[in-house]
């Protein structure tokens, strides 16, 4: 990350705890712009009256892509991705804005005197006790005197960058000091009851078991429970809250897959083709296959015959240095083509241990100078295992001593890979990689085997310009048929015998269509576009689509016109429910079950149970069986299926040994959950104003 360049510049064992530390706070992406209001100024949305600015937003952005890019050396960004970034950025920025007011509301601060006692003091913070480089290297013990002496040196250092790096680290650990203080606040609020405490430790440990008597809904013959309109209408209006409904929009699309031609095909053969005499002769085999090859992260690996990473290999194991073979279909889809550039009796694998200097933290050639340092004062009888925990950017393996274990060809990078294979036991090399500068040393090796070298150069068939347009001109055609004529979208997708896609209540904030990956910017259209619209033909992942805009909805209330079936059958379980009620008014289960055809079942549950046998998943009828009386029959249960009448026969009578103990369990679950819900109660209580989606 480019504001804690300088600190690791000082120390790469401080880098490695800030770094940690402060993914937890800091996160980012890629901005645009908005007006709102009418107002001259740009900004990404108000919280609580406080406004996101697009600097802000963005710088945030890029040093979370910044962060996960440095963390995943196979880290990609598209739209997808950078559509979860927003969203993250987005509610850090809520979380701090929200946590810092109240913060001050409730008096939570850290004076100066605190501060130096979280620092240096008795009380220093866990953070800052975590680092090495302020601890003793003799005892391990944290030395405060040590991150004095730091924080003095690098708050006199000429560079503002450094002491802003540093300022950024403090304002962090603040704010982890403030949070703490105001969880500890939270949960000292949390209060459980003794009563509580005693239903709870009965309810885990005393069982009840009932007689029961279900009947069926599907028993009940529909025809005489079908609801009026009046009913219908009623039972809307008592329950409009239930049917609020977001703005949000459907839509149909059709997409026309860009597929290669045979043609397309067979230039890629010949293609391969072309390039074989080139690639047999051609002695640089990593820059030939650098240019042509389609697939970027090859790595060139010697490997034993029973681990090569292609069975066609095989026909190569044997054969003449120089030998190629290809073109040929890969079972992933591409051509490729393959030489045999390399024969050599090597390590089966290796053991080796390392200390790393980031490429992040220095240049190449000052970590070549640092490690040869190093390197001498190994020689000179320091122990590796030291240097490594103290100088390695590695962190996994420095508490290791640098410690790799054993491992095989190509579970490293080709460089730390060629290095470790070709050098004896003991040797000591200084190798540059991807990742920075390396002093590597190897252990121990196994014994020798027959490894083989094969470079390939891989292309994937792609469609031509001619085929690309032979697509596009279906879809010109279908949008254009859409647009000028009165043909429906629906009728045309059967004309055409297309299959229709679609994807209903898409939200503004949505970062993709269903079904298709990286499709913001249909998206963007659909906010802007109304019903009946039809789009310009995007181009999605190697295909072309074209939408149809199927419906628009306001925020509101679903209209009770397309509410009626679902509300039907909610008023006509109802009605069956009030009429087996009245029925079996005061009468017994067994003259219930013999009214219905059916028998008295029995079951046993405790108040922890999921779902009862026979019954299934219905926790209203499992409370009500643990609320009632065992002297009288209850009233039915309304279930999702049937209509059920129990009697609860016993309750194994459990006592409760240590009910303290079930009140601190209860406690502590409070608690972790607390400062969760808390958070969720101030974020739902905020005004919160969000303009990303008319922006991205």
């Amino acid at each position: 990350m480019a504001t804690l360049q300088n600190i690791r510049n000082r120390s790469v064992l401080l880098l490695a705890v800030i770094g940690i530390a402060m993914l937890a706070f800091i996160l980012g992406d890629f901005m645009q712009s908005q007006r709102v209001g009418g107002s001259s100024q740009i900004i990404i949305g108000e919280i609580e009256g406080e406004k996101v600015l697009p600097q802000d937003f963005q710088n945030k952005v890029e040093e979370q892509i910044e962060i996960q890019g440095s963390q995943n050396p196979n880290f990609s960004i598209n739209e997808a991705t950078r559509g979860q970034i927003r969203n993250q950025v987005w509610n850090q920025f809520i979380r701090d804005i929200l946590m810092d007011n109240q913060y001050n509301t409730l008096g939570i601060a850290l004076s100066d005197k605190e501060w130096m006692e979280r620092l240096s003091g008795a009380n220093v913070h866990p953070e800052i006790s975590k680092i090495p480089l302020f601890q003793d290297p003799n005892t391990g013990q944290f030395d405060g005197n040590r991150a004095l002496m730091y924080v003095k040196g690098i708050m006199s250092e000429e560079s503002a960058e450094s002491r802003n790096q540093w300022i950024s680290y403090q304002e962090y650990l603040i704010k982890l000091i403030k949070n703490s203080k105001y969880n500890a606040l939270i949960s000292k609020s949390m209060h459980i009851t003794d009563y509580q405490s005693k239903i709870s430790a009965k309810e885990k440990n005393n069982n009840i078991v009932f007689n029961y008597v279900k009947i069926p809904y599907v028993n009940l013959d529909d025809s005489s429970f079908i609801p009026s309109d009046k009913e219908i209408k009623d039972y809307y209006n008592k329950n409009k809250s239930d049917y609020k409904k977001i703005k949000s929009k459907d839509i149909d699309y059709v997409v026309f897959e860009v597929v290669p031609s045979l043609d397309d095909e067979q230039e890629t053969i010949n293609y391969l083709k072309s390039l074989l005499l080139e690639f047999t002769e051609f002695e640089d085999y990593k820059n030939l296959v650098r240019r042509h090859s389609d697939i970027s992260n090859n790595q060139f690996i010697y490997s034993k015959k029973e681990s090569l990473l292609d069975r066609e290999w095989e026909k190569l194991f044997d054969s003449q240095l120089g030998s190629t073979i290809g073109p040929y279909l890969h079972p992933e889809g591409y051509y490729r083509i393959a030489k045999l550039v390399d024969i050599q009796k090597r390590a089966d694998s290796v053991k080796a241990r390392h200390i790393l200097i980031s490429s992040e933290r220095m240049t190449s050639d000052s970590a070549n100078i640092v490690l040869t340092q190093l390197k001498k004062k190994y020689e000179d009888g320091a122990d590796f295992g030291e240097l490594a925990q103290l100088n390695s950017d590695d962190k996994g393996s420095a508490i290791k001593g640098g410690d790799l274990g054993w491992f095989t060809e190509g579970r490293m990078v080709d460089e730390f890979n060629d290095a470790c294979f070709s050098s004896s036991k003991g040797q000591l090399q200084i190798v540059e990689t991807q990742f920075g500068v390396h002093l590597i040393q190897v252990l121990d090796h196994s014994r020798k085997v027959k490894k083989i070298k094969i470079a390939h150069i891989d292309r994937n068939v792609s469609a031509s310009t001619e085929t690309f347009e032979k697509y596009h001109k279906q879809a010109r055609e279908f949008a254009g048929k859409l647009m000028n004529t009165n043909i429906s979208f629906d009728s045309l997708i059967n004309m055409n015998n297309l299959v229709k896609r679609n994807d209903y209540q898409i939200v503004e904030d949505k970062n993709s269509i269903s079904g298709l990956p990286n499709s913001r910017e249909i998206v963007k259209w659909v906010n802007q576009a109304n019903k009946g619209d039809i789009s310009d033909i995007f181009e999605i992942n190697n295909s072309l689509v074209v939408c149809y805009l199927l419906e628009s909805r306001e925020e509101g209330f679903t209209q009770l016109n397309t509410l009626n079936e679902e509300i039907s059958s909610i008023v006509m379980m109802q009605k069956k429910y009030d009429y087996v009620k009245k029925l079996y008014d005061n009468k017994d289960l067994d003259s219930i079950a013999s009214k219905n055809s059916t028998t008295v079942q029995s079951a046993k549950i405790n108040f922890s149970s999921s779902s009862i046998a026979g019954i299934g998943f219905e926790p209203k009828l499992i409370g009500k069986i643990f609320s009632s009386s065992d002297a009288k029959y209850n009233l039915p249960v309304k279930c999702s299926n049937s209509i059920v009448y129990f009697k609860n026969i016993s309750t194994d009578s459990i006592q409760v040994v240590n009910e303290s103990a079930e009140k601190i369990q209860l406690l502590n679950a409070l608690k972790s959950v607390s400062n969760v819900e808390s958070f969720n109660a101030l974020k739902e209580k905020a005004t919160l104003i969000d303009n990303r989606a008319e922006i991205y």
